[in-house]
């Protein structure tokens, strides 16, 4: 039996933990707080890092195991929907330019790093390697943003924002960031992805002169991408 459903009820709901991402992390960094919900925070939190024997490692293989997940659906994508093949190089390409980025803003706001004020669980790094943003965010959560952009069902998107959460508050509990450091790391790490495939899905359909098409899943897991068709 097929399922088919609005592609518009499919895209809300493949995007809906993007938005949840979203809204928290703009909350964190907007909500008032006596002495900045940024600075308290990450100080409570990077109070557990010395407790944590190789924090750091730990951190650093969820994001290789988000980077995994990732790569395996693009190359998915790549073998069983070849029409899609460009989606997931422009939402590739989205995660780059959100790294790159992330470099740029780093050096715009030369923001030092908490582990330069407080005892921190990690090594800090050198002078000059600055806070804001977070690049780790930024790549942990442009993964993220790439299956939800390539995979019509949430569970797997779900399931990588919970890891890509653990990274950015482990960033945070070593020392090396502040909250709205991850924060923002996010917020950009989703934004460039999602948007350059929006635009290029735009654009496609102007090319095509052809309307919106709607998504269709299966029971077989059929999966079929933001505003195409299954193959």
């Amino acid at each position: 039996m097929v399922e088919i459903m609005p592609s518009r009820t499919v895209r809300a709901r493949r995007l809906a933990p993007l938005i949840v991402v979203a809204v928290a992390a703009t909350a964190l960094i907007l909500v008032p707080a006596p002495g900045s919900l940024s600075v308290v925070g990450t100080k409570w939190l990077s109070s557990f890092g010395l407790s944590i024997p190789r924090a750091d490692l730990v951190f650093e293989v969820t994001l290789v195991l988000l980077a995994l997940a990732a790569a395996s659906v693009i190359g998915w994508v790549w073998w069983k929907h070849p029409s899609q093949r460009p989606r997931a190089v422009v939402a590739s390409i989205g995660v780059v330019l959100a790294y790159v980025t992330s470099e740029a803003l780093k050096a715009l706001f030369a923001q030092a790093r908490p582990c330069s004020r407080w005892v921190t669980a990690a090594e800090c790094p050198p002078a000059g390697d600055w806070s804001l943003p977070s690049n780790h965010a930024t790549l942990a959560f442009g993964a993220v943003a790439v299956v939800a952009v390539l995979l019509a069902r949430s569970a797997l998107t779900w399931a990588m924002v919970g890891v890509a959460v653990l990274v950015a508050v482990g960033r945070v509990v070593e020392g090396v960031h502040y909250v709205h450091d991850v924060a923002i790391g996010a917020l950009l790490g989703m934004a460039l992805p999602l948007l350059l495939t929006l635009v290029f899905d735009a654009s496609r359909r102007r090319r095509n002169g052809s309307p919106r098409r709607r998504d269709v899943g299966s029971d077989r897991g059929t999966n079929t991408a933001l505003t195409g068709s299954s193959e």
